[in-house]
């Protein structure tokens, strides 16, 4: 008999609180430093297996970063039906409290949400990196950087059947401002264990923090309990590296630009602080992008709390509507989500569907769409209001 729970009346998973007795490290992120969590998965035995090749490559054609991690191979987990279906019996590691320590935890109106350590990370507190390989830059030479940092989950809800898409308003922020308090935690108390990265913030920003979200095994997706994925790391990631050549060639930030350019008629709902936009360089059909008003705020947790609402709001609406849309077009549920914080963004949030393969095409550059801007937009729309299309 494991620790799974499942409530007799509609079937619903969930971790038990009491499995995080045995997990916990940290009941909150406040707790310690960020020392002790770089010391928190250098010890981990576990983790130590999966351990990634500590090795980074630039391709010198178009900056393209590469980090080897020869373990990921053998993850277990394979998502194909992503949603828990009401009654049905399917194990999960997450209800069943089979995961790595947890260094968060925080109550939700139901249930809680918490962060944890990656048991497959893409990159691993590496022993005897010093500033010396925390600062290295990548150049463009078959020697490649000394990678290293730290690689977190963190899961939505407790509960299996609960996301993004269906949580409610309060709820999201309080995930999104751990989701920010984390972001903070580690880019403003790293001190000499990662590179300076901007020195136009007060504190003095080390690191790079990427976060992202899959779901759907034909996006990397690789379990059904909603979750998304923070790295912390020394690598500049190729999109941070173009943002910032965007505000250093334009002289504004990208958020500044998009929301200047982009037509009307491609908004698809204004949140006050923030829109969502399907950009006009639209690549894959329903593609969407969130774009803070404020091209000043560079991080989440610069946001005030009505930014992080919005920021909240839209991720549940850009998520909800890709869930029901992609039914609809016989195409298997799948997509990416993706943060774009750090120097010369202004930060902004890109919705990526799978609504299309990628082809020989878009590996010379050329993108193909098989939509058009408009008719993406007004179909978004449509569906959020409840619409029928």
């Amino acid at each position: 008999m494991n620790n799974l729970t499942r409530e007799q009346a509609n079937g619903r998973q969930r971790m038990e609180r009491s499995a995080l007795q045995r997990i916990l490290e940290a009941r909150a992120l406040e707790e310690v430093s960020v020392e002790q969590i770089f010391r928190f998965f250098r010890e981990d035995e576990d983790l130590a297996h999966f351990r990634p090749d500590a090795l980074c490559q630039i391709d010198p054609r178009d900056g393209a970063m590469i980090l080897y991690n020869s373990a990921r191979a053998h993850r277990p987990h394979d998502q194909h039906a992503p949603l828990v279906v009401p009654g049905e019996e399917r194990d999960c590691p997450i209800c069943e409290g089979q995961t790595t320590g947890v260094i968060d935890v925080t109550d939700l109106s139901e249930g809680f949400t918490f962060i944890n350590k990656n048991l497959f990370p893409i990159i691993h507190a590496l022993d005897g990196v010093g500033p010396e390989h925390a600062g290295e830059e990548l150049t463009e030479t078959h020697q490649g950087l000394v990678a290293h940092g730290l690689h977190f989950l963190q899961w939505t809800s407790s509960y299996h059947d609960r996301g993004w898409h269906n949580m409610g308003g309060e709820d999201r922020l309080v995930v999104m401002k751990r989701l920010a308090a984390l972001e903070a935690k580690l880019l403003f108390e790293a001190g000499e264990l990662m590179p300076q990265t901007d020195v136009n913030v007060e504190g003095e920003a080390r690191g790079y923090v990427s976060i992202i979200k899959n779901y759907g095994a034909r996006v990397g997706g690789s379990l059904s309990h909603d979750h998304q994925q923070i790295a912390f790391s020394n690598v500049m990631p190729q999109r941070f590296f173009l943002n910032k050549q965007f505000e250093e060639r334009r002289g504004e930030r990208f958020t500044e630009f998009l929301l200047n350019e982009n037509p009307d008629e491609l908004l698809v709902r204004d949140y006050g602080e923030a829109a969502l936009v399907v950009p006009y360089f639209m690549r894959r059909p329903y593609n969407m992008i969130l774009a803070l008003k404020d091209p000043t705020k560079k991080y989440l947790c610069e946001l005030s709390e009505g930014e992080l609402q919005a920021v909240a709001d839209a991720w549940h609406d850009a998520i909800d509507v890709i869930l029901r849309i992609m039914p609809l077009i016989g195409k298997e549920t799948a997509f990416n989500v993706t943060v774009h914080n750090g120097p010369g963004a202004g930060l902004y949030v890109e919705f990526l569907p799978f609504t299309q393969e990628t082809g020989g095409f878009e590996q010379l550059g050329l993108w193909v769409c098989q939509g058009n801007t408009q008719d993406s937009a007004a179909t978004l729309r449509e569906m959020m209001e409840g619409e029928k299309v």
